[in-house]
């Protein structure tokens, strides 16, 4: 009886492997990953999808190659000058999803922009404040504009966001960075007289979400611009 049960596993098992392997979601030829840049969105699967295949549209990068279903997708595309991008799309769960691209030769800089292309087009491009606010805070600091920018960036890194965009200039400047699930976050610095004032910025609307990341934000600025001289 047991060996009955062992073999009925085991089967089980191997039909599940098989399964997963035949879905375009499976990496069964995804390569090394070497330069594949990976990032988790807050959407389905599905919508992920549409969003990665208009970005490559917008992007002037032709579509060879589009299998898809329910548990995500696997794109291949070729750019103008032959080199190829592929997308992988995973869904996580109903609502959230995760994505490789690789570009040949490996070019993780381009796999980036595609993300970034990625998320604008499902409404995550860049933080921005709400109508009604909430999702934003502004203090103010007895920095220069340089110190601020600065530990706006080592905050970034600290609470695990990767940075996406830096701007520096004589009377402002600006930290983008993407929290684990690709929420788009931004320090804004502006000088005024002798003092800086910085705009938390979580997300694109108010939501418990935003207001938990605009205090984690506010408070890592906080011990990194103490930590470092003016």
């Amino acid at each position: 009886m047991q060996n009955h049960l062992a073999l009925a596993g085991l089967l089980a098992l191997l039909a599940a492997c098989s399964s997963e392997g035949g879905s375009p979601s499976s990496k069964s030829d995804w390569g090394t990953g070497l330069n594949t840049v990976d990032r988790k969105y807050p959407k389905p699967a599905a919508q992920v999808h549409d969003a990665a295949v208009t970005a490559l549209g917008k992007l002037d990068i032709k579509v060879d190659k589009d299998r898809h279903d329910a548990m995500g997708s696997e794109i291949v595309a070729e750019r103008a000058d032959k080199s190829k991008v592929m997308i992988n799309v995973r869904a996580l769960d109903e609502k959230s999803s995760q994505v490789g691209i690789r570009v040949e030769p490996g070019d993780a800089q381009m796999a980036k922009m595609v993300h970034e292309k990625i998320a604008e087009e499902l409404g995550m491009g860049a933080a921005k404040g709400a109508p009604l606010g909430g999702n934003t805070e502004d203090r103010t600091y007895d920095s220069s504009l340089k110190a601020c920018a600065d530990a706006a960036e080592r905050s970034a890194k600290s609470l695990g966001y990767t940075v996406t965009g830096k701007e520096s200039h004589d009377t402002w400047a600006q930290v983008d960075a993407r929290t684990a699930d690709s929420t788009p976050v931004r320090f804004r610095m502006d000088r005024t007289d002798d003092r800086t004032r910085v705009t938390f910025t979580a997300g694109t609307g108010k939501s418990e979400d935003s207001k938990t990341m605009l205090t984690r934000m506010r408070d890592e600025f906080k011990r990194q611009i103490a930590g470092h001289a003016k």
